[in-house]
């Protein structure tokens, strides 16, 4: 169970495009559906709740994984902008059952090594649930401070805000592919977002596999400097569609230990420039990336 927790999690420990909405299934960790029934749903997560049983609601602690890991990215980006060039991302992460589902949590840094980009901190927590035998749920959410004033997803201006909030709701196909949908809500930018997609992970041989995904967006800002104004617009609405591409190679070099190595093609239809000629980037990103990550 713990190799396909680890290989399950990774994504959302590693891929900093689209943390907190991995599009992945619940692990083992999770109680299962019942099986040859499609529309009986899951009960486990109250009969856990009301048993009242610390170890029926929290599993086995050697269930639970723990996940130190190192990631370079060649252009850092989110929600299909990139907000740093050439950037190192460490990540802790947690997994583990509780109340018959899957919780996690992971404290991400985005460290950019060149160029005017601020510093990240972000806190992203929640939890999965078998809620059918072919549907999954995930509702969580976290915060983000900046170095400095930002705008949208980690921009530098001095109009945009230090910090971030948000929660979001998904639901997971767990069928081939697993299609998943989410809403995200971000309460300093009073945004709501919209993503879809699907991913899959093929096994090469023994030790190797490749992890793809492909995501489409939306993303509608009632004020995307955040709490700050710029000085004759006021506040910022703003609105855009975004998509993703990615391939991981993934290699599990020893026992809990995997190194990964990938390319991203992401864009986004927002134009280059914004309110008072505010510099958006660019519209189209491509970058490639390396992590290494071990749990225990």
């Amino acid at each position: 169970m713990k190799s396909f927790a680890f290989s399950s999690f990774l994504t959302l420990a590693a891929a900093g495009s689209l943390l907190a909405q991995d599009g992945i299934p619940a692990s083992d960790a999770a109680s299962q559906a019942p099986d040859n029934k499609p529309f009986a749903v899951n009960t486990e997560a109250w009969d856990s709740f009301v048993s009242f049983n610390g170890e029926r609601i929290f599993g086995d602690p050697k269930e639970h994984n723990f996940i130190p890991a190192v990631a370079y990215y060649s252009s850092y980006t989110v929600s299909g902008k990139r907000v740093a060039k050439s950037t190192i991302v460490p990540s802790f992460s947690t997994n583990g059952p509780m109340f018959g589902g899957e919780g996690y949590g992971t404290i991400t840094g985005v460290l950019p090594l060149e160029g005017d980009f601020v510093n990240q901190l972000n806190f992203n927590g929640g939890w999965k649930y078998n809620l059918m035998e072919y549907l999954g749920l995930d509702v969580g959410g976290g915060f983000s401070f900046y170095s400095e004033n930002s705008f949208g997803d980690g921009q530098p201006n001095q109009f945009g805000s230090y910090y971030r909030n948000k929660i979001y709701f998904g639901l997971i196909g767990r069928v081939p592919l697993s299609p998943a949908a989410y809403a995200v809500y971000d309460m300093q930018l009073e945004q709501i977002k919209f993503v879809a997609g699907v991913s899959e992970t093929i096994d090469l041989a023994e030790d190797w596999s490749i992890f793809g995904e492909g995501r489409f967006g939306y993303a509608s800002a009632n004020s995307y400097l955040g709490d700050s104004r710029a000085p004759l617009a006021g506040k910022w609405s703003n609105g855009y569609a975004y998509w993703l591409l990615s391939a991981d190679l993934r290699w599990n070099a020893y026992k809990g230990l995997v190194l990964t190595a990938g390319v991203g093609y992401t864009g986004n239809n927002d134009g280059t420039r914004g309110i008072a000629n505010i510099d958006l980037g660019p519209e189209n990103t491509v970058y490639g990336k390396f992590s290494v990550s071990y749990s225990f």
